[in-house]
Order: structure tokens, then sequence, then C-alpha cells
């Protein structure tokens, strides 16, 4: 009888183990989880920054294209219809900036007109390609700064370890034969 006790209470300990086991798992299951939900959400805003602030960038571009464009019209006054078009375009790109669609939709229409007005107006890769220029020549000046700091720093190891074991014969006493 106090065997069969015992093994009933063994089985009832390995369930309750294995019980605590499970609850163990889920809680840990349950917090990656949330984990992964924060993780993407953060992420999710973080993109929606990223978007805003490129869409504001942007939309100060096509601003200033726009003045640019006014300006090289050399109109005296300006019409009427650009005025309510400006405004259309305003209208339409705050309702794009109101639509809770993902920040990496875009309408392509959009994309291609603001591609386009940058080829015609703005010219910033040959600003990159020689800022890409100075940064590699000065990347070069650096690494040979570097290597020539490093030889100096060696030669002058060398030559001190050479003067001290040169002072040291000289302060040793003479060996009598």
């Amino acid at each position: 009888m106090e065997s069969t006790n015992t093994t009933n209470s063994s089985l009832d300990d390995i369930q309750y183990l294995l019980h605590l086991e499970s609850l163990k798992r889920y809680t840990e299951e349950a917090k990656n989880m949330q984990r992964q939900v924060e993780e993407h959400a953060r992420n999710f805003v973080e993109a929606k920054r990223q978007y805003q602030r490129e869409f504001a960038r942007l939309v100060s571009l096509s601003k200033n294209i726009n003045l640019c464009e006014t300006l090289d019209a050399k109109s005296s006054h300006i019409l009427d219809t650009h005025v309510s078009n400006t405004s259309l375009k305003l209208s339409e790109m705050s309702a794009a900036l109101a639509n809770e669609k993902r920040p990496n939709e875009m309408d392509m229409r959009i994309l291609e007109e603001c591609k386009l007005q940058l080829e015609r107006k703005h010219r910033p890769r040959i600003k990159l390609a020689k800022h890409q220029l100075n940064v590699a020549s000065n990347r070069e000046a650096l690494k040979t700064l570097r290597t020539t700091l490093d030889n100096v720093e060696n030669g002058f190891e060398l030559s001190t370890l050479a003067t001290m074991d040169q002072l040291t014969i000289e302060l040793q006493p003479p060996q009598s034969n």
C-alpha cells in the first residue's frame, strides 16, 4: 500500500513539475512575443518617422523648385492657375501624409515626378562625387600618416634600444683576462 502511495505521489510530483515547466515555457513565449511585437512597433514607428522626414524634405524641395521655376519664368505676376495648382498639390501631399498606409508604399507617379524634378534642378550626384573623392583622398592621407607615424615610432624605439645597448656596453667594467 505504501508503495502505491509513493508511486502516486511520485507521479503527482512529476505531473506538477511538468505543469510548472509548461507554465514557465508559456510565460517565456509570451514575453518573447511581447518583445517582438514591441520591436516591430518601434521599427514601424521609426520607419514612419523617417518617411515623414523624407516626405517633408521632398515637399520643401518641391516648393523650392516651384519657386525657382517661378523666378526663372521672369514674369512680373504669378498666375492664378499656378497658385491653385500649388494649393491642389499641397492638399494632395497632406492627404498622403494623413493616410494610414505603410510608409514604404508611395505613389509611383509622384515618385517619378520628384525624380524628374531632381534631375532637372538638383545635382547632388556631382557634389556627392566630389565629397567622395575628398573623403577617399583624406582616408588615403590618413592611412599614409598612420604608416609614417608607425615607422617613426618603430625607428625611434629601435634607435633608443640601440643607444641603450651601446650605453650598457660602454658602462660595463673592462673585463680582465
